[in-house]
């Protein structure tokens, strides 16, 4: 069966605490047994035969780490993948929220930051509502993400954020420079063959607001992409998924992105791929298969056919 992978850090782990990269030596390991059951394929190539089951390999939010070390790999090996794009950091030097919340729960405590969350904000309904971080094994780690990405206002969570994130990095231009893929990265990965797509422009959740929300979020990054390296991108992978409205945002958004030449998206849904007729495609966590699973990748595979 057809399958693609998430991922989004690919790095040493060296002091950032609030994320979880996969390190690159584990990348590496991945990609080389995904290879031995499926061909890891172009997005272009997906409407092609293949002898084998096919593989598409996907990276979210844009960050440098990609480029210094998943790249780097996939191009020695010479196998493609698909990176997305986040140009409001290059565009406007405004770090999104969500990435905001990494490097603060890296280096600050999350019972520091839940304390200072809890006297400031109404949070009473944070225990339900943010099973969204199901994952997240610590409680208050799970609580800190949800009201400061989804809970707060923007305005709310950024003043909290920005006031701990300047005693930590007081030029954040720098950290943009340093954090994020830049246009030099970009030209480089797309001229070798990677495909290149957008993912947001300030990596807002969906607001329920269609038209508004692809003009704030999507079109500025298609833009960005045409302008600044000729690429007429026909891929999409929403920031969050699509966060708590992400099946409102499905139905309401598609129509949208097929007007403005879309061809298919990505949703952090997990599954299999579902062939060519449907919109959008699923896909399984870096962090499910092997060798961070002691399964194998076929027996990962038929636990998703099962549940089709």
């Amino acid at each position: 069966m057809d399958f693609a992978v998430m991922y989004h850090y690919v790095r040493p782990r060296s002091g950032w605490n609030g994320i979880f990269p996969l390190l690159p030596e584990e990348f590496e390991k991945q990609i080389d047994l995904i290879s031995k059951t499926h061909n890891i394929v172009h997005l272009d190539e997906l409407n092609k035969k293949s002898v084998k089951p096919r593989c598409v390999l996907t990276f979210d939010d844009g960050t440098r780490d990609q480029y210094v070390y998943a790249y780097d790999i996939l191009k020695r090996k010479g196998i493609p993948a698909y990176f997305t794009v986040m140009s409001g950091p290059m565009l406007t030097g405004i770090i999104p929220i969500f990435h905001l919340v990494h490097v603060i729960l890296s280096f600050k405590t999350d019972e520091e930051v839940w304390e200072l969350l809890s006297s400031r904000y109404d949070v009473s309904n944070v225990e339900e509502e943010s099973s969204i971080y199901h994952y997240e094994t610590n409680r208050l780690r799970r609580f800190n993400k949800y009201v400061l990405n989804f809970m707060l206002s923007q305005s709310e969570s950024r003043e909290v954020l920005e006031s701990i994130f300047k005693t930590i990095f007081p030029d954040s231009l720098s950290f943009i420079n340093n954090f994020y893929l830049n246009i030099a990265d970009l030209k480089e990965m797309s001229q070798s063959g990677m495909a290149i797509g957008v993912h947001c422009h300030h990596h807002a959740p969906y607001d329920g607001n269609p038209h508004e929300f692809y003009k704030n979020e999507i079109m500025p990054c298609k833009v960005f992409l045409k302008e600044t390296l000729g690429i007429n991108s026909q891929w999409y992978t929403p920031a969050f998924g699509g966060g708590n409205m992400r099946e409102r945002m499905r139905n309401e958004l598609t129509p949208i992105l097929l007007e403005n030449g879309f061809k298919r998206g990505f949703t952090v849904n997990p599954g299999l791929m579902n062939g060519n007729d449907e919109f959008w495609i699923n896909r399984i966590d870096c962090v499910q298969l092997p060798p961070n699973r002691s399964s194998s990748i076929n027996t990962v595979i038929e636990q998703y056919t099962t549940n089709v």
